[in-house]
């Protein structure tokens, strides 16, 4: 999902449009349906759809090119844009005991897939603002590093890293 904030403007256009079907589950064939689970960082609508002017911009770009779907599919940008906005679920960070019971089935998963018994990993330090994956993450981290070498003592951190929103040109298929 993130990569669409590095698109040129109509490419994002288009795949607001195309994030729209898919969550929407509009389909020829309602015997086949289809769920869409999508994941953005919490500052996407503010950094791209907001800060790159999609809202004002996009589909004015879209209706203005001469194609006969460029009504329907500025329609469908718009729509996928406003789900963006308004749909949007932000995740709650994980309590102690969610993070006890993930860390437990982990350890589980990673001993039966590499038959051994892990040691309970030390991970982060726990936070309200770590995110689940960055847990998961040192978890696996520190279970592959000592199940190479049990004498080993891993420690893990973790830094920040910005997303750049910057157009990427060659992400671009308009030339």
């Amino acid at each position: 999902m993130e990569l669409i904030g590095r698109y040129s403007a109509l490419q994002r256009a288009r795949a607001y449009a195309e994030l729209d079907r898919w969550v929407r589950g509009r389909t020829v064939d309602p015997g086949a349906p289809l769920g869409a689970v999508l994941a953005i960082t919490d500052d996407f609508e503010a950094a791209v759809i907001t800060g790159k002017g999609g809202r004002a911009c996009l589909p004015g770009k879209l209706r203005a090119r001469a194609d006969p779907t460029a009504e329907t599919v500025a329609a469908a940008a718009e729509a996928g844009m406003r789900a963006i906005e308004h749909d949007m679920v932000l995740l709650q960070p994980p309590d102690t005991a969610e993070l006890d019971r993930s860390h437990d089935r982990l350890r589980a998963l990673h001993g039966d897939a590499f038959g051994w018994d892990p040691p309970p990993a030390r991970g982060l330090e726990r936070t309200s603002s770590t995110r689940m994956r960055q847990y998961v993450r040192a978890w696996i981290n520190e279970w592959d590093l000592v199940r190479l070498d049990p004498t080993y003592t891993p420690v893990s951190e973790t830094i920040d890293v910005r997303t750049a929103w910057d157009d990427d040109p060659d992400l671009d298929d308009e030339g």
